[in-house]
């Protein structure tokens, strides 16, 4: 398996937020507007929290518009060098080759405790409901991993989060059940960023990874 060295002064972002937009999505510049105030309101959270970290940026989301564009060797050394991997789950990314291939580069990576107590099944990576995938059909990968959920927190805002998905909270303009997941969210990646420590292995380019959603679902 082969990897590329980190060029000297290098940045490491603490989570790397995988996305994927819904073809209509694709003709516009840039990510949508509810896209990018969650990962600037993230963002904003969990620099917070960790506060000023030498080497460390808060997070990364790639705003390529094709799937050609988005193998940047910016994109190849943030997928090897996050400490977090937050896939945005919604019918789009489980489509998604790109987003696939984002879990598979993380996935990969060797994950070694910071502490005695963390559970030796940690996986760093946090899956968080985006927009509501009821009838799709969910990779193994998806299934064997916890979703996130915002507790402790008020029964109605765990459940409205469940049922409507970070999106929908935003599109039905529930700004308060929004930002305490989006807070809670940031507590949690801090959380597994003090807990484990995922060592860095960067792609030396795209063949080296397949999409894991393709394996197998149901």
């Amino acid at each position: 398996m082969s990897t590329v060295d980190m060029p000297a002064g290098s940045r490491a972002p603490l989570f790397f937020l995988s996305h994927s937009r819904s073809p209509a999505r694709r003709a516009a510049v840039g990510p949508s507007e509810y896209l990018l105030r969650f990962y600037e309101d993230l963002s904003g959270h969990v620099s917070e929290l960790v506060g000023p970290e030498t080497g460390v940026d808060p997070g990364f989301m790639d705003t390529a518009l094709t799937g050609g564009e988005r193998w940047s060797p910016e994109l190849l050394r943030a997928a090897g060098t996050c400490q977090v991997f937050v896939p945005l789950l919604s019918s789009a990314l489980l489509l998604s080759d790109w987003c696939g291939m984002e879990w598979h580069a993380f996935s990969r990576r060797r994950i070694e405790r910071r502490r005695d107590d963390v559970s030796a099944h940690e996986t760093a990576i946090v899956p968080v409901t985006w927009s509501p995938t009821e009838g799709a059909r969910l990779p193994k990968v998806v299934r064997e991993i916890q979703r996130f959920s915002p507790t402790p927190m008020p029964a109605e805002i765990v459940a409205q989060y469940q049922r409507e998905g970070v999106y929908g909270l935003l599109t039905l303009q529930m700004e308060n059940a929004y930002r305490a997941v989006v807070w809670r969210l940031a507590q949690r990646i801090v959380a597994i960023h003090r807990a484990c420590r995922v060592e860095p292995l960067v792609p030396a380019g795209v063949n080296e990874l397949r999409n894991l959603f393709a394996e197998e679902s149901g």
